[in-house]
């Protein structure tokens, strides 16, 4: 999907991807964030699945041949999202006027009346109510101590399943310079533990790409690199659309790959709350230290997307 996404960013017409299970499976979610067909411009790729044999004969088409493709456009559909944001506005002259921006989002799948079994509400409880507790934990936190030198935004995105329509909207309508906005902390999936790292740890997506997660290690996060680098996390949260524009954004969690991800099964009763609350209470000195510190992330080079 990455590859998709990067070759329709650089200006590509169209884009023709081999069918396969996982892109059948990632399909909604990848096509929504893409131009629709009518507001396709010239600089806006076409994205288009073909079947394995189409792919082997598009191959071998020369340059320059010129193919013709039919279907059935599906009707659009308008619907609204919405994203719920909090500020605590920061207390030292110099340093109020930069941001740090703690997020997560407050959607998952809704019903689906093709869901096998009884139950079709998809409540999403580790996807991602438990990220959006810990954005409310400390925003509680950050709140009730002493006022921070630095604004915080708290920002619960609408439609990340969806498409990323919240964070997208955001990003593209924020309510300060972007150039203000020091770093973005995106929680996701933080409801149980994951067994490729350490009972205590969470990891940081991206973690190599700048110096805010070894940074935060420094200073008591219990952040490690992400575990699962074949999965592309990265690109999967609403940190990469911040990312893209050129801010410093990274998502942490402790998804294990657990068999109820965008299943109905993700219900409150699978939470670890231990370990969510161990998961939270480990990122509150970090964030403290965050949002009352002069440090400034930056990429590393070569990683910036």
């Amino acid at each position: 999907m990455l590859a998709a996404q990067n070759l329709a960013s650089a200006g590509a017409s169209i884009v023709f991807l081999e069918e396969t299970p996982q892109w059948r499976a990632g399909w909604t979610n990848f096509a929504s964030r893409l131009p629709s067909f009518t507001s396709t411009s010239a600089r806006a790729a076409i994205t288009i699945i073909v079947s394995t044999d189409a792919a082997n004969e598009l191959v071998k088409t020369p340059d320059g041949t010129k193919v013709e493709f039919g279907g059935k456009l599906a009707p659009s559909q308008e619907q609204n999202t919405w994203n719920a944001i909090g500020k605590l506005t920061g207390s030292d002259p110099r340093l109020s006027s930069q941001v740090i921006l703690l997020s997560s989002h407050l959607d998952h799948l809704g019903t689906r009346q093709n869901a096998p079994g009884d139950d079709k509400i998809f409540n999403g409880a580790d996807d991602d109510a438990s990220g959006t507790v810990a954005v409310m934990e400390l925003a509680r936190v950050l709140a009730s101590g002493k006022r921070p030198r630095r604004t915080i935004y708290f920002v619960c995105f609408g439609s990340e399943e969806a498409g990323g329509y919240g964070a997208n909207y955001f990003v593209n309508n924020l309510p300060f310079p972007k150039e203000k906005l020091v770093a973005n902390l995106e929680f996701e999936m933080i409801g149980r533990p994951d067994a490729k790292v350490k009972t205590e740890e969470l990891w940081l997506t991206g973690y190599d790409r700048s110096n805010l997660g070894p940074e935060l290690a420094r200073r008591g996060a219990k952040l490690v690199p992400d575990p699962h680098p074949e999965e592309n996390f990265f690109q999967r949260s609403d940190n990469y659309t911040l990312a893209r524009q050129g801010i410093i954004a990274h998502t942490v969690s402790s998804f294990g790959l657990h068999t109820d991800y965008h299943h109905a099964s993700d219900e409150v009763r699978t939470i670890d709350f231990m370990h969510m609350t161990r998961a939270i209470n480990s990122m509150v000195s970090p964030v403290i230290w965050l949002v009352n510190s002069g440090f400034t992330p930056a990429w590393n080079e070569g990683k910036k997307p």
